[in-house]
C-alpha cells in the first residue's frame, strides 16, 4: 500500500513537472517571449486602448485560446482559474468577457467529466492523490447532483477534480451539466464583476462560499432533527 501511495505519488510529479517543463521551454523561444511580454504590458495597462488595441490584433485567434485554456485547466489545472477569469476580462471587458468564461467553464467541465469517464480513478489518484479522491468521491456518493451545485456555488474550492470524480462515478451527464451550468452561472458574473480588484474578489468569493456553506449546513441540521423525530 505504501509503496503503491508513493509510486503514484511520484507519477504525480513527474506529470505535473513534464507540464511545467514543457510550457517553460515553450516560453523561452524568442518569438513567445517577444508575444508574451506585449501581451503582458498590453493586458496590464492603465491605458484601455492599449488593452484594446492588443485584443483586436488578435482576431479571433483570441478568444479561441482564451477558451482552449479554460478546458486545460479544468483537466489538468495548472493554472488558477481566477488567473484565467481576471486576464480575459481585462481583455474583453465584462460582456464578453463573461461569455467566454462561461463557455470556457461549461466545456472545461464537460472534458473533465469525459475524461473521468474514460480514464477513471487511476487518473484522479495521480493527479490529486487518494486521500482527495476518496474523500471527493464520498461526496458525490452522499450528495449527488446537489453536491455538484454546491461545489460549484463556492468559488474558494475547486470544481476541477469534481469534474473527473463525477465522471469516475458515472454520473449522468446531462443533469452533471445542468448543475454545472446552473452553479456556474451567478459565480462566473461574480468573479467577473469583481475581478478588476483583487481585495473585493476575494472577499466576494469568501462572503457567497460562507453564504453558501451555511445553507448547506442548516439543510443538513434541519434533516438531521427530522430523521431524529421519526426515529423518536
Amino acid at each position: 500500500m505504501t509503496a503503491a501511495r508513493h509510486s503514484t505519488r511520484s507519477l504525480r510529479w513527474l506529470i505535473l513537472g513534464g507540464v511545467v517543463a514543457v510550457l517553460t521551454s515553450v516560453a523561452l523561444l524568442p518569438d513567445v517571449r517577444a508575444f508574451l511580454i506585449t501581451a503582458f504590458g498590453a493586458l496590464t495597462s492603465r491605458d484601455p486602448s492599449v488593452t484594446r488595441a492588443f485584443v483586436d490584433s488578435l482576431g479571433w485567434a483570441g478568444p479561441l485560446a482564451l477558451v482552449a485554456g479554460f478546458v486545460l485547466q479544468a483537466v489538468l489545472p495548472v493554472l488558477p482559474a481566477v488567473v484565467l477569469i481576471a486576464v480575459t476580462t481585462r481583455a474583453y471587458g465584462p460582456y464578453e468577457g463573461f461569455l467566454l468564461v462561461y463557455v470556457g467553464t461549461m466545456l472545461g467541465a464537460a472534458a473533465g467529466y469525459g475524461l473521468g469517464r474514460v480514464l477513471g480513478d487511476t487518473l484522479i489518484r495521480t493527479l490529486v492523490g487518494e486521500r482527495t479522491r476518496v474523500k471527493v468521491h464520498e461526496f458525490v456518493e452522499r450528495h449527488g447532483i446537489q453536491g455538484v451545485l454546491m461545489i460549484r456555488l463556492m468559488p474558494v474550492l475547486s470544481a476541477d477534480v469534481m469534474n473527473l470524480v463525477a465522471g469516475a462515478a458515472r454520473m449522468e451527464f446531462r443533469p452533471f451539466m445542468l448543475a454545472t451550468a446552473a452553479g456556474a452561472l451567478p459565480v462566473t458574473a461574480l468573479v467577473v464583476w469583481l475581478s478588476e480588484s483583487g481585495e473585493r474578489l476575494l472577499w466576494g468569493m469568501i462572503i457567497l462560499s460562507a453564504v453558501v456553506a451555511t445553507v448547506a449546513a442548516g439543510r443538513a441540521l434541519i434533516r438531521r432533527r427530522r430523521a431524529g423525530r421519526s426515529l423518536g
